[in-house]
């Protein structure tokens, strides 16, 4: 199979052993590909921790507006509360929003521009 669409239209119930799981001899029941949640949490919406931080205190907001892909938004709940983002392409151009929970910081890396940003908690809007 060369992508999970591919085993989803294939009629799969759960994720094969390998991209080729129809194979008849492998095993149809493997987790080891099914990490996807963390790709549309961490590069789509760009929702991530820095390197030092624990518990999501200090957070990392980058998210990746890839390919055609024109909109994304995620949320995570953290200790210190949900982190949420919300970013629109438009030709070259992207307006990403980001709430810190209270208690939390943020660097915010704005997608397409080279942007950084530190802010605190509360609800923040960028353009590029």
């Amino acid at each position: 199979m060369p992508s999970y669409g591919a085993q989803v239209l294939s009629g799969s119930t759960s994720l094969g052993e390998a991209w080729d799981g129809m194979a008849g001899n492998s095993s149809q029941n493997h987790f080891m590909l099914g990490a996807i949640d963390a790709w549309f949490t961490g590069r789509l919406a760009g929702i991530q921790q820095t390197a030092d931080s624990v518990g999501y205190r200090h957070l990392r907001i980058a998210p990746a507006a890839v390919g055609d892909l024109t909109h994304a938004a995620g949320a995570y709940r953290t200790p210190y509360g949900q982190v949420r983002t919300d970013w629109t392409k438009k030709g070259d151009h992207v307006d990403l929003t980001v709430t810190v929970p209270p208690g939390s910081t943020a660097e915010v890396h704005v997608p397409g521009s080279g942007q950084v940003h530190n802010v605190g908690s509360g609800t923040w809007t960028f353009h590029s």
